[in-house]
């Protein structure tokens, strides 16, 4: 097992963020302290130099990424302050004077719920989409009001990827959006969907991984599956659900270079494992998929299967009357943001007023024109005590796992056998660690010479 290099961040706490930029030229840390670091990355030699330290937030940094190159150079974020900021480098001013990186935009979290997760998704190297989820499985979906001006963002969307039963304030969750990076979907979606720029992102929720695509809203879409202040531009239909995972879903990743064939999606869980999951489309059954069904395969969707999803339905349904019929303070609803309004109410997102937070209707239902099918799935049981984080290369074909037991770990399929391996890995020691370490090496060799 080999060392990993020490990487001295100057932070006053605890790091939360780690972030490179697209051509690994820059490097981004992000802490409790509030402050965001910057850094320029010489890839030949690995060495750093600090460009700007600032302060981003006015609490704990949650989440914080590089926007795609082809816009200029931006910084996104989230913190438990309630907010989501854009931040413009400005190289006029001097490296290092704390004014390097000004803000440009906000959204403010409503319903007084911090965002949790962030991710950007840029096509055609010029339109880009926003996608944040806070700790209650509210996702919003924006897009710059002018493509060219990142000043202004429009809500296109947003629902509850946890339908009626978001959790209380004082449960453990964990929620994680990211994007299908890929330039375009696998080509079987092209050849039987209209949409040519469909979108598509995947959301851990709690200990359940879903996947949304999007879709292009009739006029009677609208009202009763977001809320009345999004334009409903696009809307998000879950059409695949993985395999519930038996503890919560810390962290999941979509992997590029999907012209394999196929979509690659990683787990990692509390549990300990790293799942990976080789997700493929076919046509669909009688020419049509249900998307509130968990994913199968194409072979798969009995008479059975439609009535138990009914009976789901209908109880969704009822405990959603069960909720509406509660009654809670002004108060209560301005702080959770969980007042649930009525199928078919026009709900606010950006209204402040009691009546206003958005329909908690889970996105299933839609019918796609194809089939998302698991292809193969791999379980790697015991790769770390807790799986925290996963990252892909830029070619979906190296993984990278790390946890609490302070290992990093690179996976890789096996081209003969077929099976994920470990064939690197990274220890983090404390320097008093390698200190007495290298003190019981130099006494060995001491002793072996006597």
């Amino acid at each position: 097992m080999g060392k990993a290099e020490e990487f001295e961040t100057g932070h006053q706490d605890r790091v939360t963020v780690l972030h490179t930029n697209f051509n690994g030229t820059r490097i981004l840390t992000a802490s409790i302290d509030h402050r965001i670091k910057v850094w320029d990355r010489n890839v030949k030699t690995g060495a750093r130099t600090l460009v700007d330290t600032f302060t981003a937030h006015d609490s704990d940094i949650r989440d914080a990424k590089f926007l795609h190159p082809t816009t200029g150079s931006h910084i996104a974020s989230i913190g438990n302050d309630l907010k989501f900021q854009l931040w413009a480098e400005d190289v006029a001013q001097a490296p290092n004077s704390g004014r390097r990186f000004r803000r440009i935009s906000t959204i403010q979290s409503t319903p007084r719920v911090p965002f949790v997760s962030l991710d950007l998704k840029t096509t055609d190297n010029v339109y880009m989409t926003l996608a944040l989820i806070d700790r209650q499985g509210l996702l919003s979906i924006y897009e710059p009001t002018n493509p060219d001006d990142l000043r202004e963002w429009t809500l296109v969307d947003v629902f509850n990827v946890c339908g009626v039963n978001p959790p209380g304030r004082g449960d453990e969750t964990s929620f994680k959006v990211r994007w299908d990076q890929n330039p375009t979907p696998l080509a079987y979606v092209n050849s039987v969907s209209n949409d040519r720029n469909q979108l598509s992102l995947v959301v851990s929720a709690l200990n359940e991984v879903k996947l949304y695509r999007s879709m292009v809203p009739s006029s009677g879409d609208g009202p009763g599956s977001g809320t009345s202040n999004a334009s409903h531009r696009i809307m998000f239909y879950e059409a695949a659900r993985l395999p519930r995972h038996p503890a919560l879903v810390r962290d999941v990743q979509w992997a590029p270079f999907s012209v394999r064939g196929t979509d690659r999606i990683a787990t990692a869980c509390r549990d300990g494992a790293v799942r990976i999951f080789e997700l493929g489309v076919a046509e669909a059954p009688n020419g049509r998929t249900d998307a509130s069904a968990s994913l199968t395969t194409s072979t798969s969707r009995t008479t059975s299967n439609v009535q138990q999803r009914q009976h789901q339905h209908q109880q969704q349904q009822q405990q959603q009357q069960q909720q509406q019929q509660q009654q809670q303070s002004s108060l209560t609803s301005a702080i959770t943001g969980r007042t649930t309004q009525p199928h078919g109410a026009a709900g606010s997102a950006l209204a402040d007023s009691a009546a206003g937070t958005p329909s908690r209707t889970a996105r299933t239902g839609h019918v796609f024109p194809f089939a998302t099918t698991i292809q193969s799935s791999t379980s790697l049981p015991n790769a770390h005590s807790d799986a925290w984080s996963l990252s892909w290369d830029g070619q979906g074909q190296v993984l990278m796992s790390n946890g609490s037991d302070g290992v990093t770990k690179l996976w890789r399929k096996s081209v003969l056998a077929g099976q994920w391996l470990v064939f690197a890995g990274q220890e983090v020691l404390d320097p008093a660690d390698d200190a007495d370490a290298e003190h019981d090496v130099d006494q060995g060799d001491r002793d072996s010479d006597l």
